[in-house]
């Protein structure tokens, strides 16, 4: 059972923290540019809030995968209005699995689903996974991570955003601790830390071409609705970086 069955109504309550929703997703959509007409892989959809989002920006395919079946019927139970977009539980972190999706596919993308690689071999495996669904050339794999430059010093540094992130030592694959504040007692995933470096290199290793790293910026709506000061030590130091990876 994936740590995310128990949690789905807290991850999607995380979905709608205003960094991701002023920040963090605007970001991701300004980077992958238009997507009309394209056919987009969400891997590791959670409860669906990026993949429905594809669907309204006019991608003509949707495809949502998870390994949490929890996470795929909240999803499922919101996209009754999208007939372009559907779900499969997969782990994305297999690149052994027999989908049927291999080539079937313009651009994938993954929002905060490689930082919950627990070892190198797990993290180069979403990286073929998402080469596998690509075209040989003119393909992009466009995932959110945790920023490796994050603010570990305080732990409390994002608590004004909704989350607390603590991290065990400085090594690769350190594991992480993320609190994401709820109505009730703080829901705790645990993920793990990776450095741009070993990013790069499973990238590569896979077939990815171009890198580019982006750091989120935040919307004028964002800083209207809450204040420029509000922002200020998450622009300082995002919590998250978009990696952009090419075929």
């Amino acid at each position: 059972m994936s740590q995310f069955d128990d949690f789905a109504q807290a991850y999607q309550l995380a979905a709608e923290l205003p960094y991701r929703v002023h920040s963090v997703v605007p970001a991701m959509r300004e980077v992958v540019g238009d997507v009309t007409g394209l056919r987009v892989l969400d891997l590791g959809s959670g409860t669906g809030t990026v993949t429905r989002q594809y669907a309204q920006w006019g991608a003509a395919r949707v495809v949502g995968t998870d390994i949490s079946g929890g996470m795929l019927e909240i999803a499922r139970a919101h996209d009754g209005d999208h007939p372009n977009v559907e779900y499969m539980q997969l782990d994305g972190a297999n690149p052994t699995n027999d989908t049927g999706l291999d080539g079937q596919f313009d651009l994938v993308s993954s929002v905060f689903v490689l930082p919950f690689a627990a070892n190198q071999e797990q993290l180069s495996g979403f990286f073929v996974t998402a080469r596998k669904a690509l075209p040989p050339v003119g393909g992009r794999f466009v995932a959110v991570v945790v920023n490796p430059d994050y603010v570990r010093n305080p732990e409390d540094y994002y608590a004004p955003y909704g989350f607390t992130i603590g991290q065990s030592g400085g090594y690769e694959g350190a594991p992480l601790v993320l609190n994401v504040a709820s109505q009730g007692a703080p829901v705790r995933f645990s993920a793990y830390w990776w450095s741009r470096e070993t990013y790069e290199e499973c990238a590569t290793t896979a077939g990815f071409t171009t890198l580019l790293w982006i750091n989120p910026t935040v919307t004028e709506e964002g800083l209207a609705k809450f204040g420029p000061e509000y922002w200020t030590a998450f622009t300082a130091a995002p919590v998250a970086t978009i990696l952009d990876a090419r075929t």
